[in-house]
């Protein structure tokens, strides 16, 4: 925030931008707790798809990283705040999106995600974001870095790998909905034969051969 503002943030700032982080964190959360009710409550084939939960993060991070790179030193807020609602929304959509994708072992899909956050999380702050920044300030000769150029390398990075994370939520969705279509409609055709008996106990066919040449 301070490279971005092109100043030293004093205490206010930072605890605004803390409880920004906080409340716009738990805010993500809520909102995807209350879209689960929402979908769940309706009819299986009027359902919908809970993979919409992981492109509600990846356009909220996008979005955030664009405008940190645009907006002028009084907005820069805002950005943060649609940062901190997309990592609700991520928190709150693996845990939804492993436990309804995954039938069989959820725990344990949602445990080999959380490993990628953690490992992305430590190569990108301290690989990317870490060593770019370090490089800047020592070029302005102190450990402290001011100025957009401090952080855009890195932020441009995110917002292209974040692109590539939305059209991999694209590619996991399509084959989602249509696994989703081929058990709606073998669920259907179940209904429609339980509903004329062909669910009961059926006439073999050879008893149904020779009912017929009788």
């Amino acid at each position: 925030y301070a490279a971005l503002a092109d100043e030293e943030v004093d205490n206010a700032i930072k605890t605004l931008l803390t409880v920004l982080n906080g409340v716009g964190s738990a805010v993500g959360r809520l909102m995807m707790s209350y879209f689960e009710v929402w979908s769940q409550k309706r009819k299986a084939e009027d359902r919908v798809s809970i993979v919409v939960s992981v492109y509600l993060s990846d356009v909220f991070v996008i979005l955030s990283l664009i405008l940190f790179l645009v907006v002028p030193k009084a907005a820069l807020p805002l950005p943060y705040v649609l940062t901190a609602l997309g990592n609700g929304f991520s928190a709150a959509s693996i845990v939804l999106v492993s436990r309804t994708v995954f039938a069989k072992d959820p725990a344990k899909h949602y445990n080999f995600i959380f490993l990628a956050l953690v490992s992305s999380t430590i190569f990108l702050n301290r690989l990317l974001y870490g060593e770019w920044y370090t490089r800047e300030a020592e070029k302005q000769g102190g450990n402290v870095c001011l100025g957009r150029n401090c952080v855009m390398m890195p932020l441009i990075f995110l917002i292209v790998l974040s692109f590539t994370a939305f059209l991999s939520a694209a590619y996991f969705d399509w084959h989602y909905r249509r696994f989703i279509r081929v058990v709606l409609e073998d669920r259907r055709r179940l209904k429609e034969r339980a509903g004329e008996g062909l669910l009961a106990v059926e006439t073999p066919p050879l008893v149904a051969a020779e009912r017929q040449q009788g």
